[in-house]
């Protein structure tokens, strides 16, 4: 879910008075419905530059993440988003994505990849 943030941003960089695009993304261990309020995961485990950004046509933008098994090895995985902050793991989400929980037992990786279609 892109959340009200975003919104806020994208008319910011429309009328100029910011750059900040999302850098990094986020993953955490809560639950709950994704809101257009929220401004945070619920409960945020790790932070990580983005792999890779990319325009995927005229109109698609793609973000990918990536961890190796020792960073995810014990972590159960039930949110991220993308964020622009390097610092901390609060505030400033641009998305927010549930899903059911994934738990790491060190043998796996993980990789994220969001991708936004401008209409």
């Amino acid at each position: 879910m892109i959340v009200n943030y975003t919104k806020e941003r994208i008319a910011n960089v429309l009328n100029g008075t910011t750059v900040e695009v999302p850098s990094y993304f986020m993953i955490g261990s809560g639950s709950g419905t994704a809101l257009a309020t929220q401004t945070t995961l619920i409960t945020p485990t790790d932070r990580q530059l983005m792999t890779s950004r990319s325009g995927t046509s005229t109109y698609k933008v793609m973000w990918q993440g990536d961890w190796n098994n020792t960073e995810m090895s014990g972590l159960s995985l039930r949110e991220f988003g993308l964020t622009i902050s390097g610092t901390g793991t609060t505030g400033s989400m641009w998305s927010r994505t549930t899903l059911p929980t994934i738990t790491f037992d060190g043998s796996m990786e993980l990789q994220i990849q969001e991708q936004w279609e401008v209409f």
